[in-house]
């Protein structure tokens, strides 16, 4: 029986090297039980058939995993924008989890495979042992291991495949316009096109209790109806260029701050927020050019300028007579009520145009209003990206925060005529009084989790009040002071967004700057891996046109689209020679048309390493 013993023990603790010399294997005696044997294939397969004694099975059991582990940090290494890319990918994503159910067997046969040849081992070690007729205390132990390491294996798999699925449906939230956390009309909605927007009046910051003059005020002004001529109205394809975005060399995307919370009014589609990114792709050189939203008589696309033959509230024939941020609802949601509804959908004769719950009202919308921007701009729109206010905070907050350099102090409380509440914080001429900033209720703690972060801040950002007209109590008053600060979600947010003791204009700008300091958080796609639960959700609230299948492109520009090489532009009344008229007549067309052409002049290229692709091994945003 000893040495019997014996030369087991070196025949499992043992193998020979390349010289033919025995070289001892160190694995603990608890790794060479069956139970140990199959924890290691589980950990990792071909473990457990080394620590049975056949290291040169395990070695052959280890290769497809090896291999897989390989093939990832190869493609790691050389080819991260093609991993970037299939990440996006639908028909790579399902190829994963067939992968991933073969990987499954292959992990339980090897389990299974060291468990059986540990416990034939341990039988030849004992070849007189007699067998127990009823199970022993022990046996039912392994059992219970073996359950346990197989279900422990099985969750593994099981957990993989689920974000597969999980992230699959969040990149095609990313292109589908309908559902995925848009609201849509209940049966018989309809929507009023108040035009009037009385929360555009701005109090005077001077104190004296006066509404903002001359080109600060965002009050709409309407000129001389003058004319627009329908020969320089461009028409656009049929076709989706999108696809072709760099076949001009150059890349226009129209980025649209919307507020689409789940179970708020459709209305809230409305774009506040519109911006176009302009990148020349050669040289990296980048603008931002923001288009207000109170922009009114914009000249429109030919297929639907055609439609609006008669001047109407004062503007040239061929544009829309309101506010362009309530384009979208004539042209998406076609059962707008009241004098607005000039048209009742004349640009599109699909049989769903107008009919409440129409999967194709955002996309009509959205449709308009990026053609409208591209005739107003005179650039070619590739395509959109149409971004919620919650996925901005959530998307910052999975930053960790952003860095932002305040220029001047940004403040926001209530205020309203002598007599009412929120007079007691300020006497204002703004009517309805204004309850101050009003916070997105999409948690209960949002002010709680706002405070935290201003008692880090250094007294850069403080919290006066809180409470309002809400059921929620969601209004607060608050003062940002100027300097660089670290701010998280909600604190961006509210920078970028209110708007009572400031023009629109210039919260154009720092909508524009809170977006660079975004761009300048993003320089490690890595970082955001142990985020991945989170990125899921995010991509629910951002929606776009573009193809997927070249994101990697978009990550390889964007890698120098950073600092100095952007410019910002803001096409307000000052900039196209109008100070304190927001119509556009032919004179200002021409004049934004113009200024947009030139708005690379100056600009310094970006760094080598940006650029049209990134290059062959990073594209963009390494690890």
């Amino acid at each position: 029986m000893g040495t019997v013993r014996a030369r087991h023990d070196v025949r499992l603790t043992s193998y020979r090297d390349g010289k033919g010399e025995t070289k001892s294997m160190k694995f603990p005696s608890p790794l060479r039980t069956p139970l140990g044997a199959a924890l290691l294939s589980a950990l990792f397969p071909g473990l457990g058939q080394a620590a049975a004694g056949k290291p040169s099975r395990g070695a052959i059991v280890a290769i497809p995993a090896l291999a897989v582990l390989g093939a990832l940090g190869f493609i790691l290494l050389f080819y991260r924008r093609d991993l970037l890319d299939s990440a996006f990918n639908q028909a790579w994503l399902t190829s994963l989890l067939l992968l991933d159910l073969v990987a499954l067997v292959y992990h339980l046969w090897a389990v299974a495979d060291s468990y059986l040849l540990a416990g034939k081992g341990q039988q030849e070690l004992q070849p007189g042992r007699r067998r127990r007729t009823t199970p022993s205390p022990h046996k039912w132990g392994a059992t219970i291991g073996v359950a346990i390491i197989v279900s422990g294996t099985v969750v593994v798999h099981a957990g993989v495949a689920s974000l597969d699925l999980q992230w699959q449906g969040g990149v095609q939230c990313l292109s589908q316009l309908s559902g995925c956390g848009i609201p849509t009309f209940a049966p018989g909605q309809t929507v009023g096109l108040d035009t009037s927007d009385a929360n555009q009046q701005v109090v005077d910051p001077s104190g004296s209790e006066g509404i903002a003059s001359g080109s600060s005020s965002p009050s709409p002004s309407i000129g001389p109806a003058g004319t627009i001529d329908i020969s320089q109205l461009p028409s656009f394809p049929t076709t989706d260029q999108s696809k072709n975005w760099a076949a001009d060399g150059q890349f226009n995307v129209l980025l649209l701050g919307v507020d689409f919370e789940p179970g708020s009014r459709a209305q809230g589609l409305r774009p506040d927020t519109m911006i176009v990114l302009h990148v020349d792709i050669q040289s990296g050189r980048a603008a931002m050019i923001s288009v207000p939203r109170n922009t009114m008589c914009v000249p429109l696309p030919l297929a639907i300028g055609e439609h609006y033959a008669k001047s109407v509230n004062g503007c040239p024939v061929n544009t829309w007579p309101y506010m362009l941020n309530w384009l979208a609802g004539e042209a998406g949601w076609g059962v707008v009520t009241g004098v607005s509804a000039i048209n009742n959908f004349p640009f599109d004769q699909s049989p769903t145009a107008g009919q409440a719950n129409d999967p194709m009202a955002i996309q009509r919308g959205v449709d308009a209003t990026v053609q409208a921007v591209s005739v107003l701009t005179g650039l070619k729109i590739d395509g959109f990206v149409m971004i919620n206010i919650s996925g901005l905070v959530t998307l910052i907050d999975d930053l960790g925060g952003i860095d932002i350099n305040v220029p001047t102090k940004v403040y926001d409380n209530p205020c309203g005529p002598a007599g009412t509440w929120e007079s007691k914080f300020r006497v204002c001429a703004v009517s309805p009084p204004h309850d101050g900033y009003q916070v997105p209720p999409d948690t209960a703690d949002v002010i709680a989790r706002m405070k935290a972060d201003a008692a880090q801040s250094g007294g850069q950002r403080t919290i006066t009040w809180s409470g309002g007209t809400t059921a929620a109590g969601t209004d607060i008053s608050f003062v940002i002071q100027p300097g660089k600060q670290h701010m998280d979600g909600q604190w961006a947010l509210a920078y970028a967004r209110t708007r009572i003791y400031t023009t629109d204009y210039d919260r154009s700008l720092r909508q524009q700057l809170v977006l660079k300091s975004l761009r300048g958080s993003i320089t490690n796609l890595c970082a955001l891996l142990p985020r991945v639960g989170s990125l899921i959700t995010d991509m629910s609230m951002f929606k776009t046109d573009l193809p997927l299948s070249d994101i990697s492109k978009w990550a390889g520009l964007a890698q120098g689209i950073v600092g100095g090489n952007v410019k910002s532009i803001n096409l307000d009344p000052t900039t196209l020679g109008n100070p304190g008229v927001t119509y556009i007549n032919q004179t200002s067309w021409a004049k934004a048309k113009d200024v947009v052409a030139h708005s690379l002049d100056g600009v310094p290229a970006a760094s080598p390493s940006g650029g049209s692709g990134g290059g062959g091994g990073g594209g963009g945003f390494g690890c």
